[in-house]
């Protein structure tokens, strides 16, 4: 798939856009999980004793 205008493709330099928004996304939202502790559920209720 060639340019008609004769220019090369920036389609590597969208994909290296994607990529690197991709890493910050993932940045921040480790960031905020790990200052935002949730509490813990349990999977099975309790059962009485």
């Amino acid at each position: 798939m060639k340019p008609t205008d004769g220019r090369p493709s920036r389609l590597w330099l969208w994909f290296a856009a994607a990529c690197v928004l991709q890493v910050i996304v993932w940045g921040a939202w480790i960031t905020f999980a790990s200052k935002h502790r949730v509490a813990e559920v349990p999977l099975a209720p309790a059962r009485p004793r």
